[in-house]
This record gives C-alpha cells, structure tokens and sequence, in this order.
C-alpha cells in the first residue's frame, strides 16, 4: 500500500517527490486516522463512508455503538490484521472523545494510534 502522505492539518503534502509518499505500516496507520476522522455523508462519491460523528457528539452518545462503528471502519482497512486494544475516552462536559487504538498489521509490526475527536474538529 502507497498513500500521499498527510500534514497536520490533513492536506497532502508536495515539493519532496517520493518522500510525499508513505508505504507499509505508515500508510496503514495513516488510513486508520484517515477512516476515523471521516464524516459519514461527506464524500459525494460514497455517502456511507465515515462515521456519523454528529450522531455520538451530544449530551448522552451511544458509546458502545462508537466503539462498534470505529472497530468496523478500522477492520475494513487492508493491512489491520489484528486490533490488540481499543480505548474510548469521553469527557462529556466539553464533547469531546480520545480514541486509542494498539493494532498489528500484515507487516508483522504492532502500531498505536491516538486522537481527539471534537465537535470542531
């Protein structure tokens, strides 16, 4: 797998030729983040892809269904072959989720991934 790799705003990267690029476990883990952070009915080609983050950022969010629907996402990635742990933090005054996710892959390389999902994003 080869992806353009991200910046810290989410924008594509240029100006380095192939070193834009990620491939193996970095890509993975990129598409991980990428998948997550998607918001389901944003992407005119395929309106079911993402999460309905809206639908888990209010007062009394379905936190078991989350973790289902994140799980989901991230077993539909090629290359997760195993999630070894799976965390979600809620603080519920200012909405805001810590996700936490230990996975292996096809590379035989185990990987974390972490962030914040706001409701700003």
């Amino acid at each position: 797998m080869i992806v353009r790799e991200l910046d810290k705003n989410h924008d594509w990267t240029f100006g380095r030729g192939k070193a834009n690029y990620l491939s193996q476990s970095d890509a993975i883990k990129q598409c991980i983040k990428t998948k997550i952070l998607a918001l389901k009915g944003n992407w005119i080609l395929n309106a079911d892809e993402g999460i309905a983050w809206f639908d888990y950022l209010t007062k009394n969010p379905n936190v078991a269904q989350l973790e289902r629907d994140v799980k989901n996402a991230i077993a539909s990635i090629d290359g997760v072959t195993e999630i070894i742990s799976f965390d979600i933090g809620l603080d519920s005054v200012t909405r805001v989720f810590l996700i936490q996710i230990t996975y292996s892959d096809n590379y035989n390389n185990t990987n974390e991934v972490e962030f914040n999902v706001t409701s700003n994003r």
